[in-house]
Formats: C-alpha cells, structure tokens, sequence
C-alpha cells in the first residue's frame, strides 16, 4: 500500500476529498482570523460590529465543523477499497504461489493490513490537513509582521530534528509486533487443530502453557511497541509546548512595543499554536508511517504479480529409479525402482512408516528426492517433472468447502453439472444424498459437520471421477467407507481405462486381487550418521 495506490483507488473522489479538506483548511483559518476584528471592535466599544464579525465567524465555524467528517468518511471509504485491491492481490499470489501455512496468510490479510490502515493510510488525513493549515497559518502571521514568522520557523526547524531520535526504534517494535502475532496464529493453528485429542488427554495444561508463552511474547512486543511510541509522542510534544510558549511571548513582547494590535496579539497566538500543533500532529504522523516501512515493503512483495499456474500436462503413467528420499532429523529412506504404464491398477501397500504418503509427496510435486528419478509419462511417451504433471490425487482427509455438495464435486464448473448423477452414482453417494432435504444441493456446514467422513470421502471421489483424470492417486480415500460401498467403489474404479495407485489397507484378499498388481515397500530407513550405500 502506498499514497500513489491509495489515490488511483478512486481518482475521482481522492481529488474531491484533496478540496474538502481544502475547504476545511480555508474556512479554519479564515475563522481564526475573523476573530482579530470582533477583538479589536471590543475594545473600541463597538458591540454591533462585534456581534456582526461574531456572527460571520460562527457561519464559518459551522462549514469547518461539517467539512471534516465528510472528508474524513469519503477517506475512510477510499481506504477500504483500497484494502480490498490489495487482499485480493495478496490472495491472487497466495494461490498462484502456494508454499504458505493458514496462519501466516490470516496474519498478513488481518493483522498487518490493520497495522497499515492505523499506522500508514489514517494518517495521511492528519498530514493532509495539518500542512494545509500550517501553510496559511504562515502566511496569516507574515501579513501580520515579518519577524513573527522568522521566529516561528527557528522554532519549526528544530521540532523537526526531533523526530529523528525515535525513526528506527519505532520501524524496529512494529516489525517486532507483527512478527510475534504471526507466531502466537501459528502456534494456535498448530495445537487447535489437535484440540479433541488435548479434550480425549486431558492436556489442557500443555495447551495453555504453548499458547501463553506465544501470546506473552506478543504482548510484550505490543507493550514495547507503545512505549517506544510514547517516548516519541512525548519527545515532539515537548518541542511543540517549547514553540507555542516561545511563539506567545515573542507575540506578547511586539504588542507591548505597539507593533501589532490586540486582535493581532490574540490571533499570532492562535496561528503559532496552529502552526506548532499541526507540526506535531504532522511529525506524529509521519512517524507513525515511518514505522510501517519494513512491513508495506513485505506487503508491497506480496502484492507484486506473478505469473499464474500453467495447467499441467495430462500424464499416464509414471516410473521411478533409484529414488532415495532424505528427512530434516537425517533419516533416508530408498524406494525400489518401478514402473507404472497406462491403465495399470496398483495398490501400494507396506507397513506404516516405510514412506507410502512420502511417495505421494514425492509424485506431487511437493517433495524433492535427495536422489534419483522420478518423471511421468504423457499420452506420447514424454518424459513429465512431477512439478508439471496433471494427475487426481485423493487424499484421505477429504478436503470440501462451504457450499453445496454439487459445487464441491464440480469443483464450481458449470459445464459438469450434467455429469452429476452418474458421478454421485459410480462413488455410491446416492442413498446418502437422499438423507438430506435438499439432497445434492445440500450446503456444507464445516463448523458443525454435516457430512460424516465417509460422505466426505465419497463426495471427493465423485469430484475425481466428475473431472476425469487419466492418472489417479488415491491415499486411503475410502478409509471412512463401509467395506460394502468401498467395494463397488474400487470396483467401478478398476473397470476404468484409468492409471491407479491407490494406499490402501484392510482391503479383503479378494478385493486386493482385482488389481493388477502391489508395490510393496519395506522399512529402509537409515539415520543420517550411518553409511547409505
């Protein structure tokens, strides 16, 4: 987020809300100003000239008072939408680019585009106006005498200087802070994900003690954050008290010369306090977006366009060789060498832990081999990087959205929904759709699950059987379904022309034997300080 993003949301409006302000500013001066005549009236004696110049500076007053709000609203308004452009940016790269945990896109799209809104745009209204009444509160003061400005500006230049002192530290605590809140969201994803399992243990106190001492940290970030804010706040307000007072007395001691009259006296003071507030508040400001600047360069990187993700090549078959993959704690584990051509059906099976979901990861592309080859095969026999392969892929934690089950299937492509009875047919989700009143226009309801696992599971395998993929890779996808429905399902799977490999376990011999064959892997792990050859 930048100024430049902030005006080209709405060029139209950003330029009417520069002249609102302009008004406020115009009509704030003018009001102070007016006032010099009803004072030196008052003196004079002259009440009907006084009541008239009170009269023409309460009219003024009035426009201030209603120009601010309505600038301040329509900003606000600008402020959103621009927001708005930019989570959609953030979120086009999130799914262009992948790679990102939960936690770290909530603290990007909530937390610190909130830092920005309070600490980088909301600010600009401050500067804005201030400047502007800074700019004719000088030039009121030089039509009143000449060295009342030149003292002023003494005085500016060194409030200025002050800011300085505070730049680094308060860019530092902000950047702290965020960094700290994306760790508490990802501590919370972390452990809450697990909370029936904490429930079933009674771990409570290891939930509280992971999540207090995140949260801690956060607090003590946000707390430093505030202090450091503080310091600086009062740093400027002493300048600006300094400069005011010093402004008055310079005022005083030309009226007591007869160099400036009463009303001149009054209304210097008024410009002076003007001049040295509107620093303040500019200074305040402009530190504030100071201390934004690490992170509108991390959302600036976010928002910057990449390109999008290709459609993979249609692949068919697959062969690995001589495939060894490696873990962080050092551990390896080696594959044997298969091949797998087009139309074959194979289970994959092994105890837990000889790497089956390992594979996947390894075939999907989001797992790189320490060694070996690994590539699927097009229609034609060419050579396919997993990173570019189009293949189905089944996991067993069916993943589904809050709509309805026929979008879920369709995966929001209109141009399937003629396929879908005979999709929800071949998965055997026919009786379960009759349960519910509005059958496959049922919406999802994810926070209060609606849909048991074994639906869930079937409504995912509808979704690959809608789509059609020629190559299909299954993780335990009918783990939740009844032996009896996972039978026919397999079963219609198998009379496809389609590639399997399917992760299975307690299949019946007899359902195991409609493959064409297994790939069964072994424990081969090996630690990290041991001799791999």
């Amino acid at each position: 987020m930048s100024l430049k993003d902030l005006f080209k949301t709405n060029i139209f409006r950003g330029v009417f809300i520069l002249i609102i302000f302009l008004c406020y500013a115009i009509c704030g001066t003018l009001a102070t100003y007016l006032f010099k005549y009803a004072i030196n009236d008052l003196t004079k004696g002259n009440w009907d000239r006084f009541v008239f110049w009170l009269v023409i500076d309460f009219t003024v007053s009035i426009l201030t008072v209603l120009s601010l709000p309505l600038g301040t609203f329509l900003f606000n308004k600008q402020v959103q939408e621009c927001l708005h452009n930019v989570r959609s940016q953030i979120m086009r790269r999130y799914y262009n680019s992948g790679g990102y945990k939960v936690s770290e896109i909530q603290n990007e799209l909530g937390n610190n585009l909130k830092i920005l809104t309070d600490d980088y745009a909301t600010p600009w209204i401050q500067i804005w106006t201030n400047l502007l009444s800074l700019i004719f509160a000088i030039g009121t003061l030089i039509t009143l005498h000449w060295s009342l400005i030149l003292f002023v500006a003494v005085a500016a230049i060194i409030v200025l200087t002050l800011p300085k002192i505070m730049t680094k530290k308060l860019s530092n605590s902000t950047a702290a802070a965020a960094k700290k809140n994306a760790q508490l969201l990802n501590t919370i994803e972390n452990w809450f994900s697990g909370l029936s399992e904490l429930r079933r243990y009674s771990a409570s106190g290891r939930l509280d003690r992971a999540l207090g001492q995140d949260s801690r940290k956060l607090a003590e970030a946000n707390v430093y954050r505030k202090k450091v804010q503080g310091i600086s706040i009062s740093i400027n307000g002493l300048g600006n008290a300094i400069g005011q007072i010093g402004s008055s007395l310079f005022s005083g001691l030309l009226f007591f010369k007869h160099i400036i009259t009463l009303g001149d006296w009054f209304i210097a003071g008024s410009f002076a306090s003007t001049i040295f507030n509107g620093l303040w508040e500019v200074i305040n400001a402009m530190t504030q977006m100071r201390s934004t600047k690490k992170l509108r360069q991390e959302i600036a990187d976010l928002t910057k366009p990449i390109p999008e993700k290709k459609p993979g090549t249609v692949v068919y078959g697959v062969e690995c060789h001589n495939l060894k993959v490696q873990y962080q704690n050092g551990e390896s584990i080696s594959y044997p060498d298969f091949t797998i051509n087009k139309g074959d059906k194979v289970l994959l099976s092994g105890d837990s832990g000889t790497g089956k979901s390992t594979l996947f990861k390894v075939l999907l592309g989001q797992l790189k081999p320490k060694t070996g080859e690994v590539y699927f095969t097009a229609q034609d026999g060419t050579k396919i990087p997993p990173q570019q392969a189009r293949l189905g892929y089944i996991a067993q934690d069916a993943t589904l959205f809050p709509d309805t089950i026929a979008n879920n299937i369709t995966m929001f492509n209109s141009k399937l929904v003629s396929k879908l009875k005979e999709a929800v047919k071949k998965v055997q989700l026919v009786p379960d759709l009759a349960k519910f009143p509005n059958q496959i226009n049922t919406t999802v309801d994810l926070d209060q699950g609606n849909l048991s696992g074994g639906q869930r599971q079937k409504v995912v395998l509808a979704r690959a059987e809608i789509h059609d993929e020629p190559f299909l890779l299954l993780d335990e996808a009918t783990s939740a379904v009844d032996s009896k429905s996972t039978s026919e399902i397999i079963g219609n799977l198998l009379d496809t022309d389609k590639t399997l490999l399917m992760i299975a376990h307690n299949f019946s011999p007899e359902l195991k034997d409609k493959f064409d064959y297994q790939i069964n892997l072994k424990s081969s792990k090996k630690s990290g300080n041991q001799n791999d050859n």
